[in-house]
């Protein structure tokens, strides 16, 4: 079982390597990497503000502060080592603030402090994924822009991707009935069902009104949304 450190410790620079070559997500990563940046240079204009809450190396973070102020906000101090060093690369560091927090905790932020915020790859890490929800709607501007994910905890998408559970008939048993979290994962992650995922948006005061599914029609791998404050 992984601790919980693992974000912290810079361990998780090593878990969490979605362009990695045996990764078998990684097309799937790259597909909603670049909806999340597009959507956001869409419908946010140029020199607005965004938050990246939970944005580890800053694979969104780094390329959006081409064109906006950028945060990116991250538990592990590594990530953010990462983030810096690429965005010094991309030519992006002036617009790019490194912020070490705990998402699970209220943000350091004013009401209405952004013009956007992304929350990507984060909710199903949290024990509490409502708290950080109803944090964002109070540092996003009136008619701000939220795009948030969470893996779906219908699992028949690991049928597509067996490569994802290894070859070890316990470990399948056991990550079908979390939902598709593997074993070692089990008190660290949970997937959510997409009404699950909508109606969790909805009590933190968004609405949405767009969303992407990744992976397999049938069944999904991610469900991606994009929301606006509803008050």
């Amino acid at each position: 079982m992984i601790g919980p450190d693992v974000y912290v410790s810079g361990s998780y620079v090593e878990h969490f390597q979605p362009e990695g070559r045996r990764n078998p997500f990684r097309d799937l990563y790259a597909a909603k990497r670049r909806k999340v940046v597009a959507e956001i240079e869409r419908q946010v204009p140029t020199g607005g503000s965004v938050l990246d809450l939970g944005g580890g190396p800053g694979r969104m973070a780094v390329p959006l502060a081409a064109r906006y102020r950028v945060t990116l906000a991250d538990l592990s101090e590594d990530m953010l080592r990462i983030a810096g060093a690429d965005a010094a690369a991309a030519g992006t560091a002036a617009n790019l603030a490194l912020t070490q927090l705990d998402a699970g905790s209220p943000l350091p932020f004013a009401d209405g402090a952004f013009d956007a915020a992304l929350c990507v790859d984060l909710l199903v890490h949290l024990p509490a994924p409502h708290a950080a929800l109803s944090e964002l709607h109070r540092v996003l501007k009136p008619g701000g822009l939220l795009v948030a994910d969470v893996s779906n905890r219908e699992p028949w998408w690991i049928l597509r991707y067996p490569r994802a559970l290894g070859r070890r008939p316990r470990q399948w048993a056991s990550a079908w009935r979390a939902g598709g979290v593997r074993p070692e994962w089990q008190g660290l992650v949970r997937h959510y069902r997409l009404g699950e995922f909508l109606a969790m948006l909805r009590q933190a005061g968004f609405a949405c009104e767009r969303e992407w599914h990744y992976g397999p029609a049938w069944c999904p791998k991610w469900f991606l949304a994009v929301c606006r404050p509803s008050g």
